[in-house]
């Protein structure tokens, strides 16, 4: 796991080490399909908050067949943890 988490980091440097590290335990090597051609925190899209961002949505919207907000914060990422309902409400 951790390897896997140094090669995320390596390919995409500007990612933490927390956000590398969920996503890692989330898609595995499919992280570096939903984080595509970014160079930046800002090619992300917009944060949510709880660190998920457009592009994480977008994956699974196009992926995993989310979709609804409750897909993507509870069935699929569980960031509706982390969410306030403000925040919750802009997926919606």
């Amino acid at each position: 796991f951790d390897a896997q988490v140094a090669k995320l980091k390596s390919a995409y440097p500007f990612l933490d080490q927390r956000l590398a590290r969920r996503l890692t335990r989330l898609y595995g090597t499919r992280a570096q399909v939903l984080l595509g051609l970014a160079k930046s925190i800002a090619d992300l899209g917009r944060n949510f908050g709880g660190d998920l961002h457009e592009a994480e949505v977008r994956y699974l919207v196009e992926n995993e067949w989310a979709v609804t907000a409750e897909d993507v914060l509870w069935r699929r990422t569980k960031r509706g943890l982390h969410l306030s309902r403000e925040q919750v409400s802009v997926l919606d």
